[in-house]
């Protein structure tokens, strides 16, 4: 039956699903496509649903925002999806609903927690709004209805202290942030730069270091209108109408050059995690050039070799036609950024750690807790702001950054078939925790020889499974693909799970670790890795944060390497996982003879 349709068409129908976030009855009324029942089929066969795990919840929702938003003929039904996506984007958020004077400010409808003087049931309520959006056409993005004022109520009462601090002083020509994990930043700078946009009409550009992460700032600012101010927001970019002056807001990821065009403030996320951020840089700041735009740069830090430190500690300062000092440097200690402060090069700068922000009010994290779910050194890196040295780190982020790709360009591999590699070799890793529940299992397909690549084609989070749920997931991976090698770390509780993979895989390579295996597997690695010969989807950005985590430490008079492993994020099991399955070939880079012994040439 699947024959019947061409490859392109099932592609396409999963495109739709995954990334486009389409339901299976939305894709099949697109001209070409089969019944939702076929392509539920599809999805089953293809574990399509495989793929959607991998997003997270906020992710997740501001895909679906967006699609929504931007559907021109929208029914009854899509807007009820709006109104529950809307709310749960407000919910993920932290947001907290305005009070009931803010409200009838607002002009909006009273909830059904907020019943006005005649009790209007929640039914006719939605029904009012209904016929409302159909009684006139309205302008598109038409924002005029929203004043100084309702934004200023908005801001006081979602907004935490150290956010209002950064709203403070958001008129910088130019400002850098080190922040800790998950404080509220993208919704913070989206609602800065719509109350911006509103206020004083300058056109806004984000640029993310995913499209992922460009569509949660746009879903942000969708919702904040939709939610507040009962306002419809669609079109990419965004082009707004607040009395008769036309604001654009541009959403985009770091390949910069499809943005060239635009111009006005700009922001830039996760600089840290950007390759290639200079020619980045370069790129994008031209779009700010006007005196009155202004530059935003913030993210979380990842080590102190990457290109954005010079930024970030005024060294890029000296190559200005304004610096006279060759020496020239910014203090970027904690004690001196912690409540932010304009340098001698012209930059405010903040330095925040989870302490700060805690201190100040922010009551959606508990210090104590992360404190015993990570190692010092990755709570020092996730939440107190500070930088891992590459001199201690055996991986360099530059050439891990090197070796991110486009899988959409593997014309070989495919989630939808029921093979995704058809008879093509691969190699699995299988990485447990020590202590904890967690454990992480890689696909790499298998090189021919020392010029190809390996490439991660599957990852797996295994967290919370017991041994035989562990297993079986294993086991399922060999039914799916052509398997050659599995390596297991038996040096813990793996060694109960590798016990029952050797049932149905008895060829399954036990892993013991010790500094000798260790030193195998990490130099294997380096070699790899230093030669592209690792390739990984860009989106992919924890394998990169896991592989510099691993440090190297000295065991008596030996090298060994240590890693920061934890149940909570399992960033450095997915690098181990990987050098698990990686150790099957050579040193050397020639499977050649191996893969002729185990009868792979022909295939």
């Amino acid at each position: 039956m699947k024959l019947r349709y061409n490859p392109d068409i099932i592609k396409t129908a999963k495109d739709h699903y995954v990334f486009g976030s389409m339901t299976f009855d939305e894709i099949s009324m697109i001209e070409g496509m089969p019944s939702a029942r076929t392509l539920r089929r599809w999805s089953d066969d293809g574990s399509w649903n495989e793929l959607c795990p991998s997003l997270n919840a906020e992710t997740a929702i501001a895909r679906r925002i967006v699609l929504l938003a931007d559907r021109e003929d929208k029914t009854e039904g899509d807007y009820k999806e709006l109104d529950f996506l809307t709310r749960q984007q407000c919910a993920l958020n932290q947001s907290r609903l305005p009070s009931a004077a803010i409200s009838k400010k607002y002009g909006r409808a009273n909830t059904a927690d907020e019943p006005d003087d005649n009790s209007q049931p929640r039914q006719s309520q939605s029904q009012s709004k209904q016929k409302q959006r159909n009684k006139k056409k309205k302008i598109k993005n038409d924002v005029s209805a929203i004043t100084k004022e309702m934004l200023d109520d908005l801001k006081d009462d979602l907004l935490y202290q150290h956010q209002k601090h950064w709203f403070d002083n958001q008129d910088h020509r130019s400002r850098f942030i080190l922040k800790p994990r998950q404080i509220g930043a993208t919704f913070y700078f989206a609602f800065e730069a719509f109350y911006d946009a509103i206020v004083n009409g300058r056109n806004k550009i984000f640029i993310s270091a995913s499209r992922d992460q460009a569509e949660i700032f746009k879903a942000n600012i969708i919702a904040l209108c939709r939610e507040k101010f009962e306002i419809e927001l669609s079109g990419s970019p965004l082009t707004l109408h607040h009395n008769g002056k036309t604001i654009t807001l541009y959403f985009k990821s770091t390949n910069a050059r499809t943005a060239q065009s635009a111009s006005g403030d700009l922001y830039i996320d996760e600089v840290f995690w950007i390759p290639k951020f200079k020619e980045l840089r370069s790129l994008a700041q031209a779009m700010a050039t006007h005196k009155d735009f202004r530059i935003t740069y913030f993210s979380t830090p990842s080590v102190s070799s990457h290109e954005a430190y010079d930024l970030w500690n005024g060294r890029w300062y000296r190559k200005t036609k304004a610096c006279n000092d060759p020496e020239f440097a910014v203090d970027v200690s904690h004690n001196n950024l912690q409540h932010g402060k304009v340098c001698d090069d012209g930059i405010w700068r903040q330095r925040l750690n989870v302490h700060d922000v805690v201190e100040k009010g922010f009551d959606r994290i508990d210090i104590s807790m992360l404190e015993n779910e990570y190692s010092k050194e990755e709570f020092d890196n996730l939440f107190m702001c500070k930088f891992i040295d590459d001199a201690h780190s055996a991986f360099s982020l530059k050439q891990l950054m090197a070796c991110m790709g486009d899988r959409s360009k593997w014309t070989d591999f495919d989630d939808t078939w029921s093979r995704p590699f058809a008879m093509k070799p691969v190699i699995i890793g299988f990485d447990p925790a020590r202590t904890r529940d967690k454990a992480s299992v890689v696909v790499l397909s298998l090189p021919a020889n020392a010029n190809e690549k390996f490439r991660v084609l599957e990852t797996l989070d295994l967290s919370g499974n017991d041994f035989e749920a562990m297993a079986k997931e294993i086991e399922e991976l060999t039914l799916k693909y052509h398997v050659v090698h599995i390596g297991v770390d038996t040096t813990g509780l793996g060694l109960g799970v590798f016990e029952l993979i050797q049932k149905f895989y008895p060829m399954a390579m036990a892993i013991h670790y010790n500094p000798y295996i260790k030193n195998k597997m990490v130099i294997k690695a380096l070699n790899v890795i230093g030669k592209k010969r690792l390739e990984f989807d860009e989106d992919a950005v924890s394998i990169a944060s896991s592989f510099i985590n691993i440090r190297k430490k000295v065991v008596g008079d030996q090298i060994s390497y240590a890693t920061n492993r934890t149940a909570a994020t399992g960033h450095a099991d997915i690098a181990w996982a990987i050098m698990h399955a990686m150790i099957f070939e050579p040193l050397s880079g020639d499977a050649s003879s191996l893969q002729t012994s185990i009868g792979l040439n022909a295939a």
